[in-house]
Order: C-alpha cells, then sequence, then structure tokens
C-alpha cells in the first residue's frame, strides 16, 4: 500500500507550520505527480462520425491509434510509479527530524507559558477546571485564559507533529500522547536498586486521569520533576515507552534475587543487555 497520502499529509503539517519544505521534497513531489497524472490520463474524446463513409475508416484507425498509444503511455507510466512514490516518500522521511527540530522552539515556548501560567493557578489540580474555578479570582482567571491558549496551541502543535511521523510508521504503543512530549529518565542500577520506579509510575498514572482535562493535563505536566519534556523525533516514542519496560522487568530482576548482591547485579546485567 502506498504511503503517499501520509507523505502528502506530513507536507500539508509541515507547510501550517511555516516550516521549510526542501528542495529534494518539492523536486520528488513533483516527479511522482508527473508520473500518477500521466497514469492517470483519461481517454480521449471520441471524434465526431463523418457524414461520407469513405472517411469512416480513416477516423476509426486514427482514432485507435490514439487510444492504442494511450493505453500503452499509461501502462509504461505505472511502471514507473512504485519508484517514484518510493522516492517522493523517501524524501518527506529525510525531512522529517529537522521540522521536528523546527517545532521544539514553539513547543518550548508554549510550555513556559503554561509553566508560567502555572505558579499562578490553584495547587490543586481538581480546582484547575472551568467549571470548578473562581472566576471571581482575577489572577486564577487570567492565568487559566494563557494557559488554555497555549494548551490549545500545543494540542494542534502534537497532531501536526503525529501528521509528519505519520509516513515514517507512526508513534504505536501505549501512552504514545505523553511519550511523544516527555521522557522518562534512563533507568539506572542505583536508581532501581532504590526502587525509583515508585516514584516514576504516578507520573504516567496522572497523566492518564486528566485525558480529559487538557489544562489541568499541560499544567500537572510542567509542575512535576520526573519526566523531562521535548518532542520525540520518528521511531523515539516507541523508545521512550519502551523505557517503562526497562523499569518495570528491573525491577523484577530486582526482587527474584535471594541477595541484595545478587539483586544488584541481575539488575545490572538486564540494563547491559537492553540498552
Amino acid at each position: 500500500m502506498s504511503n503517499v497520502p501520509d507523505a502528502l499529509k506530513a507536507v500539508t503539517a509541515a507547510e501550517r507550520r511555516k516550516l521549510p519544505v526542501p528542495d529534494a521534497v518539492r523536486q520528488a513531489a513533483a516527479v511522482q505527480a508527473a508520473v500518477a497524472d500521466t497514469a492517470r490520463r483519461p481517454d480521449p474524446e471520441r471524434p465526431a462520425l463523418p457524414d461520407d463513409a469513405a472517411s469512416v475508416q480513416q477516423v476509426i484507425r486514427d482514432h485507435a491509434a490514439e487510444l492504442q498509444l494511450l493505453d500503452v503511455t499509461r501502462r509504461a507510466a505505472n511502471r514507473f510509479r512504485e519508484e517514484a512514490d518510493h522516492r517522493y516518500v523517501q524524501a518527506v522521511r529525510d525531512a522529517i527530524p529537522a521540522w521536528i527540530g523546527g517545532l521544539q522552539k514553539e513547543y518550548t515556548t508554549l510550555v513556559g507559558v503554561i509553566a508560567k501560567a502555572a505558579a499562578k493557578l490553584p495547587e490543586a489540580l481538581d480546582q484547575i477546571d472551568p467549571r470548578r474555578m473562581d472566576w471571581n479570582n482575577a489572577a486564577h482567571s487570567a492565568a487559566y485564559t494563557k494557559a488554555e491558549g497555549a494548551a490549545v496551541q500545543l494540542e494542534q502543535l502534537i497532531s501536526d507533529r503525529a501528521d509528519m511521523v505519520k509516513v515514517a510508521g507512526g508513534d504505536g504503543g501505549r501512552d504514545n500522547a505523553l511519550f511523544a512530549v516527555a521522557a522518562l529518565p534512563e533507568p539506572t542500577t542505583e536508581q532501581v536498586m532504590a526502587d525509583d520506579w515508585k516514584r516514576l509510575s504516578p507520573a504516567i498514572a496522572q497523566w492518564r486521569d486528566l485525558r480529559q482535562q487538557p489544562v489541568a493535563r499541560w499544567v500537572y505536566l510542567v509542575r512535576q520533576q520526573e519526566l523531562s519534556l521535548s518532542l520525540a523525533t520518528p521511531g523515539e516514542v516507541r523508545q521512550r515507552a519502551a523505557q517503562v519496560e526497562r523499569w518495570r522487568d528491573a525491577g523484577w530482576a530486582r526482587r527474584s534475587a535471594l541477595t541484595g548482591s545478587g539483586a544488584e547485579a541481575a539488575v545490572r546485567q538486564y540494563l547491559a543487555e537492553t540498552a
């Protein structure tokens, strides 16, 4: 199945974000479109039937030759379509890391807006809700309005990022919305032995719980200290999600050992094997 629609969507998202589209993408797109247009050329209109019998056969022969040439041309174009599609898709894939890098500045700026607003919002997350806000508190209402505007822009930015990476296989995995914008720390033997997962896992659970409250969700994300915030490049979401399993499995390795030294050795070996 062709990935050209995903590539087109990725380019549209990049243009929407005013990110530069490389010449290689433009050129590959022009080649792909030329091949596709040739393969889809419609049959020519049937010429008018002559009034005299002497001209009929010649008109038919000429029209048949035209149809035959067009049919052969379309068949020939179809033989080039796979290569042209692949060339275009690959050019778009090659551009994605730079596009996501271009989004990072805006992402950081918007996160900063929410962080500034979060300092003026209620400490309790359940109070960061338009149905429960004290709108008579000018500081709270102004901060919420700013946080809400930034959250809307962040959600659109993240949606555009998702459109971009889909052509490279998408994100996949559980909690991909979180790991598209944040990452767990790399587990170390010392952290696993200290059972730091008990400190990290609640951050993921809280993100899930706030699914229907985007403003509170982002406020929570900028306040917490366990996850680092950055946009993921293609494939990085899966890598970030895999860190969850590394933390959990390293914990199992620690608990399955009979002695403290055995636990430390088991954890170190597991992390080395999965690095």
